[in-house]
């Protein structure tokens, strides 16, 4: 059974429920087509990618069957691309600007710490479980910290890169930029859902990313030459105002690890 984060889509004043699906945000699909104005919100929904729909059950106190179906980020800007209402393009920079920065803050991504009731210490049982208790409390230390020092730029500074390269780069250049691997920053974007993976018509990997980022980031065309037949893929760059926003994120990373070793400690 999943708990529900609502909101209100400030335009129409219409209801949009989220859920968290293994930490990831998940919108109920009702919602999300009545906002978008489908005449057949089941239809629009039955016609996206699998991988962008599920179903969870919410017991809200609405009489009737309490599963509910559920797309996925990815799956909102879809129906958002399809969508003939005037609100459409709002709602999707409502739910990119303000919902899932929103989720981060107070979900899965947020950091509350709970201060540990202290055991008896007159019994020797309660002395190793204060004992037990530090001994846990400094792994935590040590594994943010670990994180922290994960996510500080190395090597060339952003500015660096800015004042040698006035145009877009590669995701490696960047990483390169940064003092990252490539797959280091590939799987900070997706974490932060600047990017998403898809696949190619011939079966191969992609990186795309949400129409809400395309001041952000470049998809460049290219056709391949397959045995069967020519099939076009996409090379993702980083454009200068992708930099910037990837540099303001690294920082929000680090500010939100050093909360946490605070709080642990």
């Amino acid at each position: 059974m999943s708990s529900i984060i609502p909101y209100t889509f400030p335009e129409t004043e219409s209801p949009v429920r989220v859920v968290a699906i293994d930490g990831e945000p998940w919108f109920v699909a009702a919602d999300v087509t009545a906002v978008l104005g489908y005449s057949n919100g089941r239809m629009a929904v039955a016609n996206l990618p699998e991988r962008m729909k599920s179903s969870v059950t919410i017991a809200d106190g609405t009489p009737g069957n309490p599963n509910r179906s559920v797309i996925s980020e990815s799956g909102v800007y879809r129906l958002v691309m399809r969508s003939t209402m005037p609100e459409a393009e709002r709602f999707q920079d409502w739910i990119a600007e303000d919902v899932i920065p929103s989720i981060r803050r107070t979900g899965s991504y947020s950091v509350a710490p709970v201060a540990p009731s202290l055991p008896d210490l007159t019994t020797p049982q309660g002395v190793l479980a204060l004992a037990q208790q530090f001994a846990r409390t400094a792994e935590q230390l040590v594994e943010a910290d670990a994180k922290l020092r994960e996510l500080e730029p190395k090597a060339l500074a952003h500015d660096t890169l800015m004042a040698a390269q006035d145009g877009d780069v590669l995701i490696r250049e960047a990483a390169k930029s940064l003092g990252w691997q490539e797959k280091q920053l590939r799987g900070f974007l997706l974490d932060e859902h600047l990017i998403y993976r898809r696949q190619a018509t011939c079966g191969v990997t992609q990186y795309d990313f949400y129409a809400a980022n395309a001041a952000h980031f470049n998809a460049v065309l290219r056709t391949v030459e397959h045995t069967w037949g020519s099939r076009a893929h996409y090379t993702l760059h980083v454009t200068p105002q992708g930099m910037g926003l990837i540099q303001k994120r690294i920082a929000k990373r680090q500010a939100e690890m050093r909360d946490a070793i605070g709080g642990a400690a």
